[in-house]
């Protein structure tokens, strides 16, 4: 973006100066996309002013520095020196910007002209009049654009022309422009990293992510129905599915990430619930997302709008504008009610037809970077450079990510292969699961001592030296004597499976997809004991694990030496009561 350059500097100086007034992270993201109009113009110079007072005030400067801000003038600084600027740019109405603009009266005479625009999609949430009832959408209320009775903005620029139509009385007066919505056009245009994103965000090839996304206030997906964010981890196979968390940054900053949600979202954590950044990340997310469940906030509508999937598990409509277009998507949407299966309905909506809810908030897609230029361009007095707007793409998404490392197993019944059993294993978190679920099988990396304590099987997901593993499994049996089995991985795709109370067996594994993985042997052979079975037939035939889109075949290889030890490895009666040793 155009950073400011003074006289005596590198470059010539410019000859219009743009202040970005930001005074919140959702509107810090907005016109961050918003500059790149600008481009590599060497004759606009852009700086930035921190206007205060928001919930998310604290995270301004750290989201402005990711971008590479580095000096942002304070409100004061940038009231003072209004009269260097010929174009403000601002995504929140709130907090005095009449004494900004020329549009607002005799207050500030030489001020820029102004142009607003939406920090989200469209204007939806009703704010609060003076002494009075929730009655106006944010944006659009006259107590936010008009100062004296003159307005404040020079242009409003809308994602959507029935935004002009809730313009009444003295707001008719304010000049309005149907840009489109930038920040979904970028979403859209970068949807060939979904890849990539997916990969940042850990989705296994072959699987799924299903994203959580959350405004703010009590009728938000996180602040209403907790507990059917927990139904929805609880239901998803921790082998196919990854969760991810967008939250709003009001609650994010509010709250904190690590004092705030990462403790009272502590259990959904433990069962893999990430936690995406609200402002590097939550598009990436949408992106990669296989299913969205939301409520009412922009994210949920974005994720419709890109045509991912959605499900309305809340829907704050009270907070909302009755005269917005949010309604009807509220009522085309499909809904998770909290006496349904989670599993079973985003199986559901992924496969059906999606309904057509862009059109609602959005407008003049493609083309809001362009015809954003031309406005602010016409505001500055300058044509704008040829050739289109190329805005950089969006980056990976930054994850606080989380791994489940205890879970409730259970396996489903698959024949046999050539008279080897046949096993999927089906994972679901320990953490917000109980013994209907299955077996309780913990790994050594589990920090939880209690349910270390109650597993029916240990697993030792990393690969180490076949002597090391013998160690770890004789002693990890002896502390707890609850445990059927303790599976650990060995080098060269082979696994340790020690059977309390039985001969222990080494076993070769040949997988296809990406290879063999200690969880799912020691998942399959967890559940197959829970069953009242014995690993005896996995010795003398084998057995076969299958993943999502791998196939893991089981066999006992001949007997072989441990690294120091002169004793060979033997299989069941052949001379030692543990064939490992």
């Amino acid at each position: 973006m155009p950073l400011p350059r003074e006289a005596s500097g590198t470059f010539p100086p410019p000859e219009r100066k743009v202040l970005i007034v930001v005074r919140s992270v959702p509107a810090a993201g907005r016109l961050l996309d918003a500059v790149e109009v600008f481009g590599d113009d060497d004759r606009i110079a852009v700086e930035f002013a921190l206007n205060p007072g928001s919930v998310s005030e604290d995270g301004i400067r750290a989201v402005l520095a990711s971008a590479g801000v580095e000096q942002v003038l304070s409100w004061e600084e940038a009231v003072a020196r209004r009269g260097e600027f010929a174009l403000a740019m601002a995504a929140s109405p709130k907090e005095g910007l009449h004494r900004l603009s020329t549009a607002g009266g005799t207050a500030a005479p030489s001020g820029p002209p102004l142009l607003l625009m939406p920090h989200g999609a469209g204007h939806n949430r009703l704010v609060q009049e003076a002494d009075g009832p929730l009655r106006t959408a944010s944006g659009l209320a006259p107590e936010q654009l008009l100062h004296a009775g003159v307005p404040v903005p020079t242009v409003l620029a809308l994602s959507h022309p029935e935004q002009r139509g809730r313009l009444r009385g003295p707001l008719e007066r304010i000049r309005t422009e149907v840009v489109g919505d930038p920040s979904f056009d970028r979403m859209r245009d970068n949807e060939g990293r979904r890849d990539r994103f997916r990969r940042a965000l850990g989705v296994p090839e072959g699987g799924r992510l299903v994203v959580l996304s959350s405004t703010w206030n009590r009728d938000s997906l996180v602040g209403s129905v907790r507990e059917g964010i927990r139904r929805v981890l609880r239901r998803l196979p921790c082998e196919e599915y990854r969760t991810a968390l967008v939250v709003h940054p009001n609650v994010w900053h509010r709250h904190g990430r690590r004092k705030g949600l990462e403790l009272l979202l502590r259990r959904e954590r433990a069962a893999g619930l990430a936690l995406v950044d609200p402002h590097e990340g939550w598009r990436a997310a949408l992106i990669a997302a296989d299913a969205v469940v939301g409520d009412h906030g922009s994210t949920t509508y974005y994720a419709a709008a890109l045509g991912r999937p959605v499900l309305l598990a809340a829907f704050g409509r009270d907070e909302l504008d009755p005269a917005s277009p949010l309604h009807a998507f509220g009522a085309a949407c499909p809904v998770l009610a909290p006496d349904e299966d989670p599993l079973r309905r985003i199986e559901e909506v992924v496969d059906a037809p999606r309904p057509r809810t862009r059109g609602l908030l959005i407008d003049r897609v493609g083309q809001a970077a362009e015809r954003l230029r031309a406005q602010c361009y016409a505001l500055l007095g300058l044509d704008p450079p040829e050739g289109p707007v190329d805005p950089p793409p969006l980056p990976d998404p930054l994850v606080h990510a989380a791994e489940t490392t205890a879970w409730r197993v259970a396996a489903e019944d698959g024949g046999s292969d050539l008279g080897a059993p046949v096993l999927r294993p089906r994972l679901r978190p320990a953490a917000l699961c109980g013994p209907e679920s299955g077996a309780l099988l913990v790994s050594v990396e589990d920090p939880s001592p209690a349910r270390a304590a109650g597993a029916e099987g240990l697993v030792r997901p990393h690969a180490v030296g076949e002597a090391e593993a013998v160690a770890w499994a004789r002693t990890a049996l002896e502390r707890r004597p609850g445990a059927a089995v303790a599976v650990a991985a060995l080098r060269g795709d082979e696994f340790l499976l020690a059977e309390a109370g039985a001969p222990w067996t080494r076993v070769a594994a040949q997988g296809t997809g990406s290879g063999p993985d200690a969880v799912a042997v020691a998942a399959a052979a967890t559940a197959w004991l829970h069953r009242g079975r014995s690993l005896t037939e996995w010795r003398e035939k084998g057995a076969v694990v299958r993943g999502l889109l791998e196939e893991t075949r089981l066999s006992v290889p001949p007997p072989r030496l441990i690294s120091g030890d002169r004793r060979p490895h033997r299989r069941r009666g052949e001379g030692t009561s543990e064939a490992c040793g």
